[in-house]
This record gives C-alpha cells, sequence and structure tokens, in this order.
C-alpha cells in the first residue's frame, strides 16, 4: 500500500511540473516588406535627350519603334559610299553590264543583249550625275533658276544657299575631278548676298559653260551616246556594228576608270617609303646605292625595251 501511495505521488508530481510550464507561443509570420522601387540614376543631359526624343514622337507621332528604324536607316546611309567611291563603284556596274550585252550579241541573243542596254543608259545615267562637275552644275542651276523665277527677297536666299551647296560638292571631292571654278562660284555668291542678282546670273551662266565642258561629263556623254546607237543597231539586228558601238563603249569606260585612278594615284604618291628599321621588319629589302657615274634604266631615255623593240 505504501508502495503503490509513493507512485502515485511521483505521477501526480509530474504532472504538476508539466502543469506549471507554459505553453510555447508560435510566432506570426510576418510578410516582408514589399520591394523599394529604385529610380535609375540618369544624368541632365540623358534626361534632356529623354525629353527631346518624348517630344518628337509626339508631334510626328513615331512610335519608339519607328525612331529605332529611322537611326538604322540613317546609319546605313553614312556607311554608304561617296565621293570617289560612289563613283568607282557604279563604274564598275556600267562596266559589268556592257560585258552582259557583249556575250548576248557574240550569241545573238537579243532579249539578254536588250535587257542589258536598257540597263545601262539609266546606270550612265545616274553616273554622270555623281561626277562632281555634274553636280555642282544642278547646284548652280538651281541658283539660276531662282534668281530667274523668285522675287528677290526670296531668290538672295535660296540662290545663296544653292551656291554655297555647290563650294560644299567641290570641297568634298577629289582635287583631280573638280573643275577650277570654285573661286568664281565665291564670287557669283558673294555678288548674290549684295543683291547684285543680275551680275551673278552672268557670271553663274559663265560657269555653267565650264562645267559642261569637263572632261568627264564629256566622257559620260559619249558613252551615253554610244549606248543609243548599240540600242538602234540592236533593234536593226546589225550585229557587228552592235559589237562596234559596245567596243566603243568599254573604251570610254576604261578613259573614266583612269581618271578615277589618278587620284588614287595622288594619294599613293603622297605617301613617304618606310624607314630602313621599318622596312626590314616588313621584309623589303633594300635597294643597293647606285655607284657614282652608274645610270640606272628609269633616269637613261630610252633604255627601256619598247613593246616589239630588238
Amino acid at each position: 500500500m505504501r508502495v503503490i501511495g509513493s507512485v502515485v505521488a511521483v505521477v501526480l508530481f509530474i504532472l504538476v511540473i508539466v502543469g506549471c510550464q507554459p505553453e510555447q507561443q508560435v510566432a506570426p509570420t510576418v510578410p516582408p516588406p514589399p520591394p523599394v522601387a529604385i529610380e535609375p540614376q540618369i544624368s541632365p543631359e540623358q534626361q534632356q535627350l529623354l525629353e527631346e526624343v518624348q517630344k518628337y514622337t509626339e508631334q510626328t507621332g513615331t512610335t519608339l519603334e519607328g525612331l529605332a528604324e529611322e537611326v538604322k536607316r540613317r546609319e546605313a546611309l553614312a556607311e554608304a559610299p561617296t565621293g570617289v567611291a560612289v563613283v568607282d563603284e557604279d563604274l564598275g556596274v556600267a562596266k559589268a553590264l556592257v560585258g552582259v550585252a557583249r556575250s548576248g550579241a557574240a550569241n545573238k541573243q537579243a532579249d539578254k543583249t536588250t535587257a542589258a542596254l536598257d540597263r545601262l543608259g539609266p546606270t550612265l545615267t545616274a553616273l554622270r550625275a555623281e561626277v562632281p562637275a555634274a553636280a555642282m552644275a544642278q547646284h548652280l542651276e538651281r541658283a539660276l533658276t531662282a534668281i530667274s523665277s523668285l522675287p528677290a527677297s526670296e531668290a538672295v536666299g535660296a540662290a545663296s544657299s544653292s551656291l554655297l551647296a555647290a563650294i560644299d560638292t567641290a570641297m568634298q571631292a577629289p582635287a583631280s575631278l573638280v573643275p577650277k571654278v570654285v573661286d568664281r562660284i565665291e564670287q557669283a555668291k558673294a555678288k548674290v548676298d549684295d543683291e547684285q542678282l543680275q551680275q551673278a546670273a552672268e557670271q553663274i551662266v559663265e560657269i555653267l559653260a565650264d562645267l559642261r565642258d569637263d572632261a568627264t561629263v564629256q566622257l559620260l556623254d559619249s558613252a551615253s551616246e554610244s549606248v543609243r546607237g548599240a540600242q538602234d543597231a540592236r533593234r536593226r539586228e546589225a550585229w557587228p556594228v552592235l559589237m562596234a558601238e559596245l567596243d566603243q563603249l568599254e573604251a570610254i569606260l576604261s578613259q573614266v576608270q583612269e581618271k578615277i585612278g589618278e587620284e588614287t594615284t595622288v594619294i599613293g604618291a603622297e605617301q613617304e617609303p618606310p624607314e630602313p628599321e621599318e622596312a626590314a621588319a616588313a621584309g623589303v629589302e633594300e635597294e643597293p646605292a647606285a655607284e657614282p657615274g652608274a645610270e640606272t634604266e628609269a633616269e637613261t631615255p630610252g633604255a627601256r625595251t619598247q613593246p616589239g623593240g630588238e
């Protein structure tokens, strides 16, 4: 009995102890704080640019996608060839079309020959317009038209702008392809700015005559005449005449190519020969110095064997 009482007492004691312990409180789940928006830091220049872009899109109704396409288009135009490069490139197009026409004529393929000649005409027209003398002449024609057709108050500004464009065309073109008329164009512009329109018009007419006499312009005019002669021979199926016209056309284009090549030669001639150390590094052997009194082949007139000579 005493043992049972002791066991009961121990159990009661344990129950009292456990019952007196405080309940464990589960901490409530606290939601994370909302993310704080961090505004990007931009410079005042960038902010001004963004405002100008927004203003432009609102005024023109252009979307940002359209504006991006316009930027790509302008970049492509900036990478397009200009000056001698574009003349040389289009000259290559013209010579390739002559080759196609020649191939068609040699095999008496009427359709092939006709198609090549039809493409060759506009190509030469575009090529002529790219020549500096022709481009300058077009600006002068605009100035002359402004003087003769607009009121004096409007003619001054329009003619002066056209003359300035002609000067700018000359400044951007290779010197070997620009007629020596820039000083006279500047004089004509000064007269326009002083409202001496009649005197300026007379001087512009004289300059236009000189620009029409430019050698490259005349060569390309002759090339266009050869194309018309070839087209006429094709319609008559006069194949020998057609081949002769194509021969003449190819010779003319070769002359134009030589004039373009003169500019390349001038640029190359300005380069100084490398120093001995640089030449050795590049693997170029230095020519030995000539002995006193010895004449080289290049210095002695007539020393080079002519084609067909002994």
